[in-house]
């Protein structure tokens, strides 16, 4: 895969797919995401991704269906971004790749993917999309702005529903913390994680949040 590929990221109500249907509006660039791939190859990732199926089931004592069907969307990506023609189209944009997946999994998936059950599958999965990706853009907004955005969009969103008190828990801080965050899944350094990829974008002032990662220049959106 010798393509440029750059993530754009961030918690929901950011302009993430505003942004990312303007690059890929030009003809350098593609656009992809773990939604909306040929239904082949989340048949053959579901093959693939059997061992590692088989791993959650033993970490949870059951089939979280969401997780695995999470499972199976990163490794069809994986799979799909191999397969892309050579051609004129030189940058592929992720709208809901690999950190979309990875912060899913720490927010809203099992508990078993933030309490050290799924730490080596963690470290792996990191470990091989940091290879993969050469950016990733974080954009983020004022709380207030990112919950008027997830109110106001027909995009639907499973926290959309909630009231406004859990939407200020939850959505920015939280989902932010599962982008912006670089160590592993219990707050340890993990090794594997996403170094000197990011480049942080905002909308709006807002509160104190996680720190930028050493050695990384913010840029802004305005």
């Amino acid at each position: 895969m010798a393509r440029f590929v750059v993530e754009v990221a961030g918690p929901a109500g950011a302009g993430k797919t505003t942004v990312a249907q303007h690059l890929t509006a030009r003809p350098q660039f593609v656009g992809a995401s773990v939604w909306n791939l040929p239904r082949p190859l989340y048949a053959a990732s579901a093959v693939r991704t059997t061992p590692a199926i088989a791993a959650l089931i033993g970490a949870t004592r059951w089939l979280p269906w969401e997780e695995t069907e999470q499972l199976i969307r990163l490794d069809a990506l994986d799979h799909f971004l191999r397969r892309l023609p050579e051609g004129d189209r030189s940058v592929v944009v992720l709208d809901e790749g690999p950190v979309f997946a990875f912060a899913w999994f720490r927010v809203l998936g099992h508990p078993c993917f933030r309490d050290g059950r799924r730490d080596a599958w963690w470290r792996a999965a990191l470990a091989h999309w940091a290879a993969r990706l050469d950016v990733i853009v974080l954009l983020d907004g004022a709380d207030p702005l990112l919950v008027d955005r997830l109110r106001s969009r027909t995009k639907d969103h499973p926290l959309k529903s909630s009231s406004d008190q859990e939407l200020y828990h939850r959505l920015p801080a939280r989902v932010r913390m599962g982008h912006l965050r670089s160590d592993g899944p219990r707050g340890d350094r993990a090794e594997g994680h996403l170094p000197g990829k990011q480049r942080r974008a905002s909308r709006g002032a807002r509160g104190p949040g996680p720190r930028s990662l050493p050695g990384h220049r913010p840029c802004r959106l305005t």
